[in-house]
């Protein structure tokens, strides 16, 4: 064995969220990947399972995945995982296949699989994770802190990264629902003093949008909505304190992953899985609701990629895939 790393592909279709946690796998794991644009396969998407068997290519199109082949690949999502699956037959088991998330079939199917312990899949090849996985590190948080500190030196302090998300399957955020969170962190600025760094996603509706128009005018706030760069980690990295929506599980994630004081903000309904992983981090104090005003205690940071990333690097170097070194 080589002591340079293998060579390894991240199978994706650009969905933000789901490349960032094979991303921050792969980098973990000391591994340079190489993104491979994929567009799934219909059929692939809706039974992964078929991925095994003859005539099934991995993508409908995109970039493409002949040989050489890679020694490991790196999907996350049901939607991603017959791309694992076909990929592997077609490279005659010459891929190892790490999948992220829970791909509701059998993880026989699968080298090796990271998922979340409120989703109930586990196995012999499977890895439970606290929530979803992430890139955040602490150098990474001080070199996007540093990016963005000029944006906030007005802002009174103690300052809050204030994380927005928004519709869900389940729920859409109403103008009443709105009020309420803008109201509660127009409460938070008149009790405290403090600054807000506000970041919204791609699911924050219009009504949740309006109603923070009053809070861009103010001098203590600054609110980002989709213009020029996005500075969501560098607020993690800038703040003092955290407060997230409720309705988003790589956001409450992430949040939890900085070490810092976690506040989460209820957002319409939440879903029986998602529940049990915010009670968990409840239950470890890595986050409390928030009760307008901002705690200050010291949780310990979840860093549950790390955690994964050495457990496959240790199978993987079990298995002579990966230098004794790597």
């Amino acid at each position: 064995m080589s002591d340079i790393a293998p060579s390894c592909w991240i199978l994706s279709d650009g969905t933000a969220g789901m490349e960032a946690q094979a991303v921050g796998l792969a980098l973990a794991m000391g591994l340079t990947p190489v993104i491979k644009s994929i567009r799934p396969r219909g059929l692939l998407r809706l039974s992964p399972s078929l991925g095994a068997l003859p005539g099934f290519s991995p993508a409908a199109g995109g970039d493409s995945l002949a040989p050489p082949y890679p020694a490991l690949s790196i999907t996350c999502g049901r939607r991603h995982a017959g791309a694992s699956i076909a990929l592997k037959r077609q490279s005659g088991g010459a891929v190892h296949t790490i999948h992220i998330q829970d791909p509701r079939i059998s993880p026989a199917l699968f080298d090796s699989l990271v998922v979340p312990e409120h989703d109930p899949m586990r196995g012999p090849n499977v890895i439970s994770t606290t929530g979803s996985l992430n890139r955040i590190n602490d150098a990474l948080l001080k070199d996007e802190a540093a990016r963005f500190a000029d944006q906030v030196t007005n802002l009174p302090k103690p300052r809050a990264a204030v994380n927005l998300g928004g519709d869900t399957q389940q729920y859409q955020v109403d103008a009443a629902m709105a009020e309420r969170v803008v109201a509660s962190l127009m409460g938070l600025l008149e009790s405290l003093g403090c600054g807000l760094m506000i970041t919204t996603s791609r699911r924050t509706g219009r009504p949740l949008m309006d109603a923070l128009a009053p809070l861009s005018r103010r001098p203590d706030t600054l609110v980002w909505t989709g213009d020029g760069p996005n500075p969501y980690l560098g607020f993690l990295g800038l703040a003092d304190a955290i407060i997230v929506t409720a309705d988003s599980i790589n956001m409450v994630s992430e949040a939890c992953s900085t070490g810092k004081p976690v506040h989460i903000l209820p957002l319409g309904k939440e879903p029986r899985r998602r529940a049990a992983f915010l009670d968990t981090v409840r239950a470890n104090d890595l986050a409390r609701d928030f009760k307008g005003t901002l705690e200050n205690w010291h949780p310990k940071p979840l860093r549950e990629t790390e955690r994964a990333a050495a457990l496959l690097v240790e199978q993987l170097r079990h298995k002579g895939i990966l230098a004794p070194n790597t």
